[in-house]
């Protein structure tokens, strides 16, 4: 695999050879996306219990979601994310919120997850 050098050569821990041999876990667009998806998961449900209901910024996070949905295919499953935006769209409508928004931590925490498996790459 890598050659043994002499007295003269780069030490062992400088440039990629060190990342590759380490595995090293770059930053990309993807990985940046997705840990933004994965902190608005747990802001979402932490504020669907402990604020107002009838709030519009939850259905600009599930557009954040569903616009990852689409630019990443393969990522997240299309029908969680619908779920979890007919939840929202029907707490800020008003039905039945306080029930709803307990169904709406299934596909959340599903989001969660997902994202979980896709950053460690499971």
């Amino acid at each position: 695999m890598h050659s043994v050098r002499g007295a003269g050569s780069q030490p062992a821990h400088s440039g990629s050879r060190y990342a590759e041999r380490m595995g090293h876990y770059p930053f990309t667009l993807f990985n940046g996306a997705t840990v933004m998806v994965l902190a608005l998961t747990p802001l979402l449900v932490w504020r669907r219990f402990r604020g107002a209901l009838a709030a519009n910024w939850p259905l600009a996070c599930y557009a954040a979601i569903a616009g990852y949905t689409i630019g990443f295919r393969g990522g997240l499953n299309p029908y969680w994310v619908a779920a979890g935006a007919a939840c929202g769209v029907a707490i800020r409508l008003g039905f039945y919120p306080t029930k709803v928004r307990w169904a709406e931590t299934i596909p959340l925490a599903y989001v969660a997850w997902r994202c979980v498996g896709l950053l460690l790459m499971w």
